[in-house]
């Protein structure tokens, strides 16, 4: 009897120490296998009721998911990279880019993925970049503000990896699953809010050209325009930052002035050929100048830019709206914090981010994503038009 009391003792320490297992869990909780370790590797695709019993279980049972051994299984980093294409300058000051960021880091980290930040800004960069994507450095990439043509596209092409593209006007002519707005509709509701309001010789400043939705953008206004567009009042800022904003401003001041270096009138030039050869621009009568050819309303091709061109005509004695209405684009923070507030058009920038990061968490559990999720606008009129 003492030894059976012993062996059976010996079988009680063995059970004891069995480590309770992931069939331990789908037991307990009563749903499959399958649905259990999707659960477990963060597939967004489990319904809350069932998340809600395997978790339960899991405190039941006291499971531990042994996560090396699961990455070392799946090859996987538990990291997503989020790819950005500019200025470092730009980019941490720009608040969609900001916003993007937390919100896709944020639906990331609940599926037990942790972001990290790539910036492009030379083609050093990227090359270091590509090497990366090459080696397997990520388990799947976030791609925002690529340059038209970017050489980085061949690369992701070229490696199958899990892809989510943000909205920056490619649409449906994206190699990758993306998240867009139409930027054509959008500008084109809120050229015709202008044109309602009364406006009729409205600048245009538009964003950069190697960024698609610059171009959509752009179109939207000059087609709902007609034969009221005025190429002479259409400026290029060189980049999406309040700073391209006033240069974008006193580029217009001198077309309008007709003051340039070589002292052509009409040509546009370049930003940095504005010379007010040794006019002081803050001498100038702004908003005389501006009655003087008749321009009543600004467009810019972003909220930043349209802040910074509010803060140099406002610095410099002009009036918004009296003497000239401004509009953005994108209803960032800087919208309503501008004084006066931005009439703009809303895109839900925090949607971006958690879009794009079920897209890549999709691909990375082998799912189908959607090829394209369209994202509504809204034209939003506040104090400045």
């Amino acid at each position: 009897m003492g030894d059976q009391s012993g062996e059976n003792g010996g079988i009680r320490r063995k059970r004891a120490s069995r480590k309770p297992t992931i069939m331990d869990v789908a037991r307990v909780s009563g749903v499959s296998y399958a649905t259990v370790s999707r659960f477990l590797n963060g597939n967004p695709h489990v319904s809350p009721e069932a998340g809600e019993r395997i978790a339960a279980a899991v405190r039941e049972v006291n499971y531990i998911p042994n996560n090396a051994a699961r990455s070392l299984v799946r090859q996987r980093t538990q990291t997503v990279a989020f790819v950005m294409h500019g200025e470092p300058e730009t980019i941490t000051t720009d608040p969609n880019i900001n916003t993007i960021m937390v919100n896709a880091n944020r639906r990331l980290g609940e599926a037990g993925y942790q972001l990290v930040v790539l910036i492009s800004d030379t083609d050093e960069a990227a090359e270091r970049i590509a090497r990366l994507v090459r080696s397997g450095f990520a388990d799947g990439w976030i791609l925002n503000n690529l340059h038209v043509g970017d050489r980085l596209f061949t690369v992701f092409r070229e490696s199958n990896a899990p892809v989510a593209v943000s909205g920056v006007g490619y649409g449906g002519q994206s190699p990758f699953p993306t998240v867009d707005i139409d930027n054509h509709a959008a500008s084109t509701a809120l050229t015709r809010y202008m044109l309602d309001q009364g406006y009729r010789r409205i600048a245009y400043f538009r964003g950069p050209n190697f960024i698609p939705c610059s171009y959509g953008r752009f179109e939207g206004f000059r087609s709902t325009m007609k034969g009221l567009f005025d190429p002479d009042l259409v400026v290029d800022a060189y980049g999406w930052s309040r700073a391209d904003g006033r240069e974008a401003v006193r580029l217009l001041l001198a077309k309008l002035a007709g003051i340039r270096n070589d002292g052509a009138d009409g040509d546009s030039g370049d930003a940095g050929d504005i010379d007010f050869a040794g006019v002081n621009p803050d001498a100038l009568d702004i908003a005389q100048l501006l009655r003087d050819h008749g321009v009543d309303a600004m467009m810019c091709a972003n909220d930043c830019i349209a802040a910074g061109a509010m803060q140099y005509l406002v610095s410099h004695g002009v009036r918004v709206p009296q003497d000239i209405a401004i509009a953005g684009f994108d209803d960032s923070p800087d919208a309503a914090a501008s004084t006066p507030p931005l009439t703009t058009v809303r895109q839900p920038i925090g949607r971006f981010g958690i879009e794009m990061a079920d897209m890549v968490l999709a691909q990375i559990e082998g799912d189908e994503p959607k090829r394209i999720v369209w994202l509504p606008t809204e034209v939003v009129p506040r104090q400045s038009a």
